[in-house]
This record gives C-alpha cells, sequence and structure tokens, in this order.
C-alpha cells in the first residue's frame, strides 16, 4: 500500500466576532465612563431647566421702532437674556415723534420715549389692534454740560451743587434765570467761562436734537414754554360765548411758541443723537446737551467699571421745574404682548435696565428710582439726590403740543 505524500490537512477557517465600538470596550468604559455619565446627567439637566433649549424651539423674531430706547434692545446682555426666552429683536432706530407719524404696517411693537407719542400712534391705530401701554421705566430729561460751564452758572447762581461736594456730579439748574440768561443773549466768555480754563463766544443755550422727530426736543420745548407762559400750562383757546361749533382755536400756542422758538432753534437742530456727541467729543460747539438720564448715568457706570472712577469733568443740570418722561411700550401685534410683560417685570432685565441706567419702576406707578439709585451706589457712584423730589411740570393737550412742534421746528 502506497502514500501520496502530496496530501496536506486541509485549512481551517476561524471566524471572529466583530470588534466592539471603542466607546463599548471594557478599558475606555473603565476610563472613561463615570465622566461620560456626568456628561449626559448635565445635558439632561440643561434641557429640563430651559437653559440651553434655545437651539432646539423656535425663536420669535419681532420688529420694533423707537428712539433712545434703542439703548436697550441693542445691548448684547438684554439679546443674550430675550433669547432665553426664545425671543430676538430687530430694531429700526428714528426718533419717538417721527416713529408716531409714520407707517408701522411692517412692525411688532414700538418703544416712545414719553405719552404724547403714545398717544398720536393709539389715534392714528384707532381701528386697529393695539395692546395695553406698558410703563417699565422712568428716565428724565436732563442737560448734560462739562464742569467748567456747570461752575461758569452755579458762580451767576443760575445754577447750585450740594454743600460740601465739590466734586458733584449734579447740579439743579434754576430754570427761571436760565431762560431770562438765555433771552438776555449772554455769551459763556460774558457769564465768565474764561475763568474756568475755557474760551466760549457763543450763546448761552441748550442743544436739543430735531424737536420734529424727538421725544427729548419736544419735551425741552414744553419746558421752556411753562416757564414763558408764567408757569402756566398751555391750552386751547377758549371759544366765545354763542360760537358755532368748529377747530380748536390754537393761536395762543402758536404765539407763545414764537416767542420760544429763538431759544430752542438758535443753534439749529443736530439730527444725531446728542448722547453720542456728549459722550465721545469735545465740549467745544455744545456745551449744553439735552439727552435722557439713563444715557448719562450709564456711560457714569462704564466708566466706573473700566477705571475705577467716575467721569469728574462730565456733569448734569437737573432742571427744577422737573419733567419725568414716561417711555410706553405698545405691542401692535399679539405676539409682542411677551416682549412687553418680560421687560416690565423680568428681574434679570430689570438688573440690567439698571445698569444702562434706566430707573426700573417698580412698584407699578412709581415715578421715582429709588432702586436705581440705591443700585449707583451699591456700584460706588453717588446718587442725585437734587432729582428726588416730587414735582413735575404737566404735559399740554397734545393738539397744543403739536401745534407748538410745528411752529418751532417748522415740521411738515
Amino acid at each position: 500500500m502506497t502514500t501520496d505524500s502530496s496530501l496536506r490537512e486541509e485549512p481551517q477557517l476561524t471566524i471572529r466576532p466583530k470588534p466592539s465600538a471603542f466607546f463599548l470596550r471594557r478599558r475606555f468604559l473603565r476610563g472613561f465612563g463615570p465622566a461620560l455619565a456626568l456628561a449626559v446627567s448635565g445635558l439632561v439637566v440643561l434641557l429640563l431647566t430651559g437653559t440651553i433649549v434655545v437651539p432646539f424651539q423656535q425663536t420669535l423674531v419681532l420688529r420694533g421702532k423707537m428712539g433712545s430706547k434703542s439703548d436697550l434692545f441693542e445691548d448684547p446682555k438684554i439679546q443674550e437674556i430675550l433669547m432665553r426666552h426664545h425671543i430676538r429683536v430687530h430694531v429700526t432706530r428714528t426718533g419717538s415723534r417721527d416713529v408716531a407719524t409714520h407707517d408701522l404696517s411692517q412692525f411688532d411693537f414700538v418703544f416712545l420715549s414719553g405719552e404724547p407719542a403714545a398717544g398720536l400712534v393709539r389715534r392714528a391705530r384707532a381701528d386697529q389692534w393695539t395692546g395695553s401701554a406698558r410703563q417699565p421705566f422712568t428716565s428724565p430729561i436732563v442737560l448734560a454740560t462739562y464742569r467748567r460751564y456747570a461752575e461758569t452758572l452755579a458762580r451767576k447762581e443760575i445754577a447750585s451743587k450740594p454743600a460740601g461736594q465739590p466734586d458733584s456730579l449734579y447740579y439743579t439748574l434754576h430754570t427761571g434765570k436760565f431762560i431770562e440768561t438765555m433771552r438776555l443773549g449772554q455769551t459763556w466768555d460774558s457769564l465768565g467761562v474764561r475763568d474756568f480754563g475755557a474760551a466760549n463766544g457763543n450763546r448761552v443755550l441748550a442743544q436739543t436734537s430735531n424737536v420734529c422727530d424727538s421725544n427729548s426736543g419736544a419735551t425741552y420745548l414744553v419746558l421752556l414754554a411753562f416757564l414763558e407762559n408764567g408757569r402756566q400750562v398751555p391750552v386751547v383757546d377758549p371759544r366765545p360765548a354763542g360760537a358755532p361749533a368748529g377747530p380748536p382755536n390754537l393761536s395762543a400756542a402758536q404765539a407763545l411758541a414764537n416767542r420760544i422758538k429763538p431759544l430752542v432753534a438758535a443753534q439749529g437742530f443736530s439730527s444725531a443723537d446728542l448722547s453720542e456727541s456728549y459722550a465721545n467729543l469735545a465740549e467745544g460747539d455744545k456745551p449744553i446737551v439735552v439727552i435722557y438720564e439713563h444715557q448719562y448715568l450709564a456711560m457714569q457706570l462704564r466708566a466706573k467699571a473700566q477705571s475705577g472712577q467716575p467721569d469728574l469733568d462730565r456733569v448734569l443740570l437737573y432742571p427744577e421745574d422737573n419733567i419725568l418722561t414716561k417711555p410706553q411700550f405698545l405691542a401692535l401685534k399679539p405676539e409682542a404682548e411677551r416682549l412687553g410683560e418680560l421687560i416690565t417685570f423680568d428681574p434679570d432685565l430689570q438688573r440690567r435696565a439698571m445698569e444702562l441706567g434706566f430707573g426700573v419702576a417698580t412698584p407699578a406707578g412709581s415715578t421715582k428710582s429709588a432702586r436705581l439709585y440705591d443700585f449707583l451706589r451699591e456700584q460706588g457712584l453717588t446718587a442725585p439726590e437734587v432729582a428726588d423730589n416730587d414735582s413735575t411740570t404737566p404735559l399740554p393737550d397734545n393738539l397744543v403740543l403739536e401745534q407748538m412742534i410745528k411752529t418751532v421746528g417748522d415740521c411738515p
């Protein structure tokens, strides 16, 4: 029997199991399993609390039209807080009166700097839906100036500052004396500003933004009209007894406006926000500008945060005849009501509003800025006690105000 030596044992094929994914291998799980479990748990917590839910939910985009209150919605921290509530706001910036006198069909809400402009919007939209008016903040108009000009006025007893506070940021403007100084055509040189290191032959005036567009300009006009009218609110001419019904007679309001027009329009009207030029430019051609308190306080809070000290060269003049402006938020579409509720009541938004210089109007109906002034002290700034009073200059009827604005500003 012979054997074929070419015969060999048949090869055997061994089938190995498919390797586990790397994150399921025992060595990986021993090293990274606890950290992975912690990360997953954290993700679940964030989702449940809503902290990172924004990318997974639809964001409501709202379009608003407003003036100086756009400072609020242009702030990155405010935008971040609103995004937590799934809201993004796009702002078109223009003066409050300009907002009220133009088409608003493309906007979801307006945020007006005062009650007169809000009244114009409501009348223009009498046959359309408008939400409830909200007044989340207070911010009076103020006259922003520089210390050498304030000291010049103080030496002439046109202004004063708290006793024992040589570096006070806040002065009281004696409005009757101020308007008389303007009417006499006094210049800064004639008042003696050279004694404080400046030379300025310009007339003593306060410059405003265009009264045809802005609430601050119109409010300053109201202040001058109130003083010029013997501290009486201008009214519609009384109708003679037995006279037939007809349009209201506004001749007295027009005559009053013509008397104060040189005091408002003598230096022309700026088309830009005067708070920006005041904060960024030299004092030369605009020694006094009319702005809102929140714009000045926000500037000082920034200076304190950056350098540890306030800007002692820039100071405020608070008119003793105070006008407290009440910004008005009006929803033009139902979906914007949620935004109005948030900026009025949300504690994070209120806190940030105070950091931007706004007086938070709480409790409801309050006309003071007590919370804001307490906040300023917490930040190491003095608070403007000179503004802490209840006296306010009443506003005239909208018909009278509109007549005076058109007369002073030559508005269309």
